[in-house]
């Protein structure tokens, strides 16, 4: 069996180009994925197109 386990958030987003497109499951604060937005956020790649059905609240999700 292949294992498809990535330890961290930063390391799936590590090979996120520039211009991708990132689709984002969940909705509400239960659903939205936090770690895994702070740490797109964090990686630095731009002119993203962002599919999602939440924006997040205040400083929080793809608001921030």
């Amino acid at each position: 069996m292949i294992d498809k386990f990535i330890p961290t958030p930063e390391a799936a987003l590590a090979d996120v180009p520039d211009g991708a497109t990132v689709l984002i499951g969940g909705f509400g604060n239960a659903g939205m994925p936090a770690a895994l937005i702070d740490a797109l956020i964090a990686q630095g790649a731009r002119e993203l197109t962002i599919v999602n059905n939440n924006a997040g609240n205040a400083d929080t999700g793809l608001a921030h």
